[in-house]
């Protein structure tokens, strides 16, 4: 991608990322020149070892643009997670960020009816499948390897006493169609609770959620009870599975025996993930612009994330919707703007009134909302490992 004459200056201000720290900030050194009037102006902070706050504001433009630079080999951790405990999730980026005494964040995918439009799994949870066309990102759980591509998501579950492998089609989404087994875990809350008139089985959780081999992960898991009936069947704080009446399927469930040691076995496709985040378009890939375009093409608030040639993660916001503030850009001009802070890879995230950026318990960007809007999801920054993967 050839720079623009308005690159150039963003990829100068990437160039001096680290270089320039806010005014007061405890333990800062503060570097300050006169800009021209159409150069960008940084500023920059270090929040912990390893991660970096850059506001760079574009007057002419106009344009403000907040990004968070994260190297994950020092002691932080990328996180993700649906803003409560269970779907339907809804809350303030600043209250998400609160309740997991994160560093820094940003909103994440997409959401309706409370859940997060794409696969989204976190600590090892499958949190649900679904038919949305889009980008998964990931970071290896030993935060050395940042992952973009496009979900491939299986689950299956193996009778660990007859070997025996069952294919679920479908996992918090829906009730089971004639031909289909699908699964309800407690992520599932009240938006995706078991059906009624199937048959099922309940599976109670045994351990924690391991890496698997050679992808995904695995959780083991006994079979509780079975039963066909008009009333659902209630997780308990386990797993439903559940086929229509009368199929095959429902046959396969009835003859689970109570006590049966089973395994639960979910991938997008990555070995070593235990946390991933959808969205689309992605913007960047190898350094170049991929050039395809959603629904909301035009200027807009926007937030993506993005990994330098050399595996720093950018979190990236831009505000818009506000004249003589920041307009916001397109899909092309965000891409660019990704490349010039030095994304190889870059994916575009939720926008609109949902584009946040919380550092330090501040709300550090303007939400063209005029207030923070309640968010289904977002990629956290922790001070350390993930107290929820321990």
């Amino acid at each position: 991608m050839k720079p623009t004459t308005r690159a150039l200056g963003l990829l100068a201000c990437a160039a001096a990322l680290g270089a320039l720290l806010v005014p007061g900030a405890a333990g800062a050194r503060s570097t300050e020149t006169e800009p021209r009037p159409s150069a960008p102006i940084v500023k920059t902070k270090k929040i912990a070892p390893g991660l970096i706050y850059i506001k760079i504001v574009e007057r002419q433009v106009p344009r403000r643009t907040f990004v968070l630079k994260a190297d994950l080999s020092r002691a932080i951790t990328l996180d993700t997670t649906i803003a409560e405990a269970a779907l339907p999730a809804r809350a303030p980026l600043s209250d998400i960020v609160r309740a997991h005494g994160a560093l820094a964040a940003v909103n994440g995918d997409y959401s309706g009816l409370g859940n997060p439009a794409h696969p989204f799994a976190q600590d090892g949870q499958l949190l649900h499948t679904t038919e949305a066309d889009g980008t998964l990102f990931a970071v290896t759980r030993d935060e050395s390897q940042a992952l973009f591509d496009r979900p491939s998501v299986e689950v299956t579950l193996v009778d660990r006493t007859t070997a025996r492998a069952y294919v679920l089609d479908r996992w918090n989404q829906g009730a089971p169609l004639p031909g289909e087994l699908v699964g309800f875990s407690p992520l599932g809350g009240t938006l995706e609770l078991p059906p009624p008139f199937t048959c099922s089985a309940r599976l109670l959780l045994r351990g924690d959620p391991s890496a698997a081999e050679p992808d995904g992960v695995d959780q083991d898991v006994v079979v509780d009870a079975v039963a066909c009936s008009e009333e659902a069947m209630g997780r308990n704080g386990g797993i439903v599975i559940s086929a229509a009446p009368a199929t095959d399927e429902a046959t396969e469930l009835l003859a689970l025996a109570p006590g049966t040691p089973m395994r639960l076995h979910w991938s997008v496709g990555w070995a070593n993930v235990f946390d991933a985040v959808g969205g689309a378009p992605l913007l960047l890939r190898d350094g170049d612009p991929v050039g395809v375009c959603h629904s909301s093409c035009g200027p807009q608030p926007r937030t993506g994330v993005g990994v330098t040639a050399s595996g720093k993660i950018l979190l990236v916001v831009v505000d818009g919707r506000q004249v003589r503030w920041s307009l916001g850009p397109t899909v092309d001009e965000f891409a660019q703007i990704m490349a010039d802070l030095g994304a190889v890879t870059a994916l575009n995230l939720d926008g609109g009134g949902s584009s946040e950026m919380v550092v330090e318990g501040e709300v550090v960007n303007r939400p063209s909302d005029g207030q923070e809007r309640a968010i289904s999801n977002a990629i956290l920054v922790l001070p350390g490992p993930d107290p929820d993967e321990q």
